[in-house]
This record gives structure tokens, sequence and C-alpha cells, in this order.
């Protein structure tokens, strides 16, 4: 389906480029778009000036670095751009920072796709970094899967997956290859539990479970109220699973 893009009050030169030039803008910051529609909220006056005061936009399908977003609806503010360069045909640049906020969301099928290869697979790894570094989960882990447990603290060769599971996530930490050093370290950990939000930056498990090979899940003592900063550019305001789909309701800066 093509892009549906449209303009308040302007001008047809600034109805005919101005569109273009974000579509364009928006097909540089992602691999992919599916159905997509954008709806630019400015006047002829404002436009001329370089600012747009509003600007909504929804997709499905798109992908982000990787990362497969089944649908986002978002409505950004205060942007700022080079106008007069856009009016003689050169590509749309920022000016400086603006906020949006909306909602994402990931099918189950997508987000698992995403946590394997993508931007979202990194931050993944991060995590399953920062958590085994922890002196009392990595004595959990030894207690749960096994004393050789020195494998773990070289993520090089392990990839993370993650899916929802009924209200929460479940994390998978899964080898590539034979841990030919440590030949009895398990070649998967696996963790479920449910997430809350924290002034906006922080997620939170507020409950979690080791899956076992055995098929038992055991709670985690060591994990109780363990918790994962995002960074000062996100404010997350909630965070829902349900139906085998991730809804987050968010607001971010987009940087220049």
């Amino acid at each position: 389906m093509p892009p549906s893009p449209s303009t308040s009050q302007g001008s047809r030169l600034i109805s005919r480029v101005l569109p273009v030039a974000v579509k364009f803008w928006l097909q540089t910051q992602l691999d992919d778009i599916g159905d997509l529609s954008f709806e630019i909220q400015a006047t002829d006056r404002q436009v001329l000036t370089g600012q747009i005061p509003g600007l909504a936009l929804s997709a499905q399908g798109a992908v982000y670095k990787g990362a497969r977003i089944t649908a986002v609806n978002m409505q950004a503010r205060d942007i700022q751009i080079n106008i007069g360069q856009v009016l003689r045909g050169k590509p749309l640049r920022l000016k400086q920072a603006f906020p949006i906020q909306g909602q994402v969301v990931f099918a189950g099928e997508d987000l698992a796709v995403s946590s394997t290869a993508s931007v979202l697979a990194d931050g993944l790894l991060d995590f399953w970094q920062t958590l085994l570094a922890k002196a009392d989960v990595a004595a959990e882990v030894a207690a749960h899967y096994g004393p050789h447990t020195m494998a773990w603290q070289d993520l090089t060769q392990y990839q993370s997956k993650m899916e929802t599971a009924g209200s929460g996530l479940r994390l998978h930490l899964i080898s590539q290859g034979e841990q030919q050093n440590a030949p009895q370290t398990p070649t998967e950990l696996c963790l479920q539990g449910k997430i809350a939000i924290d002034q906006g930056q922080i997620l939170q498990l507020t409950t979690a479970h080791w899956g076992l090979p055995s098929g038992d899940w055991v709670p985690s003592e060591a994990l109780r109220g363990f918790s994962w900063n995002l960074g000062e550019h996100i404010d997350v305001q909630s965070l829902a699973i349900e139906n085998d789909r991730l809804s987050c309701q968010c607001a971010i800066m987009v940087q220049p």
C-alpha cells in the first residue's frame, strides 16, 4: 500500500516537496517499511521557517536495525528542519533533537526473530552480561545448571532469544557451538519473569524463575527486584504482554 501523507493548510509547493522529503528521511532511518501513513501538522508559514509543530505517523511491518516492529503509532512534535535545502532538492536534515511519543507493538513471532539478530539482540546480550557478572546470580546459575559457569563470562559464542510467556517474558541464552574448554557447561540458560516499569527508564523483574533442563521451574532469589536502566533518552509509560503480543507505550528523544 503506498504511503498517504498529507499537510494541513500548506501550499502546493510544500504539499508536494515536504512529504517526499519526509518519506525519504524515514526510509534512511529504517531497514524496511510496510504500510505507512503520516500527516504533517503544520501551516505553510511554519514550514517555510523550518518548523513542523507536529507529525503523526503509523506503520505496519517496519524494520529498524533488524528489529521487526509489528505496528507503530507515534506523534512527534517541535521538529526543526533545513527547509531551504529541502526546497532546493537536498535531503531533509534535523536541526535539533525532538520528542516522539506513542505505541510500539511486537507480535510474538516478530519479537522472537528480532531478539536473535538485531539491535535488540545486542541489548539482550548486554543484559545477560550484566546479569551473570553478579556474584549471587553466578552462584545460583552454578547451583541449578552445574559448576562450570566460567564459560558464561564470554558471551561471544552465544545468542539470546526472547519470547512472550503468558503475561511475562521468557529469555534464552543459547550456545552457538561447542564449549571446548568446558564441555559440561549447559548449552542453554532459560529465565522467565514479569516486568514492571520504575520511573520510566528502569525495567524491574517482579518475578523470576529459572527453567531447568529437567523441565522444572525454580524461583530465583538472586534476581528478586533486579532492575535494568534503559537510559535517559527513553521514558516508558507502560509495558503490557497479552495474547502473544508485547505492547509498549513510550516517549523517546530522536537525535539529529
